[in-house]
């Protein structure tokens, strides 16, 4: 969706999802800090694709929570939304023995590759979080639950976040 919102193509994007954001991004993000007007709300310029990327999956994610019921998989969706009363905000995770195994399972790769794919994958996630929300990408207090993977297996895990759903729906 994102690559024909911005009429680039589909692998290029894919290009700037789990990656870590480079210097002049990073110097930039920092700078904002301290100069506000460089992060104020003009939208990225379409040459900029990390910025325009960026805006693109703030806009999804904010259209599906607008369109009632949706999941957000990933893209610091609890982030963009905030602490909205009709969010549950999920961490899932697991032990690294148990991802790794996981991984090379689903890949049919040798653990060291998923181990330095997972490792590469949550330090993107991590600078991510960090660069363009100032947050801990894995810090518990920025969720309503954390859910170990290893201990309800995939569909366990589904059915534990479900449970959490219609229980805060209920509670509102």
């Amino acid at each position: 969706m994102i690559a024909a919102r911005l009429a680039v193509p589909a692998d290029l994007v894919e290009t700037i999802e789990n990656r870590r954001p480079g210097f002049g991004e990073r110097l930039l993000a920092g700078l904002g800090g301290a100069v506000p007007e460089v992060t104020q709300p003009a939208p990225p310029p379409v040459d900029d694709l990390t910025a325009a990327y960026r805006h693109e999956v703030e806009a999804l994610v904010r259209a599906a929570a607008a369109d009632g019921d949706a999941i957000v998989l990933g893209r610091l969706g609890s982030a963009v939304l905030g602490k909205r009363p009709d969010l549950v905000r999920v961490f899932v995770y697991a032990p690294l023995s148990w991802r790794i195994a996981n991984v090379s399972a689903s890949l049919g790769c040798s653990e060291a590759a998923a181990r330095g794919e997972i490792a590469r994958i949550d330090d993107a996630r991590r600078a991510y979080a960090r660069e363009y929300y100032r947050l801990a990408w894995d810090d518990p207090h920025n969720y309503d639950l954390t859910v170990d993977t290893s201990r309800y297996g995939i569909d366990g895990a589904a059915a534990v976040i479900a449970c959490a759903a219609r229980a805060a729906q209920t509670a509102r």
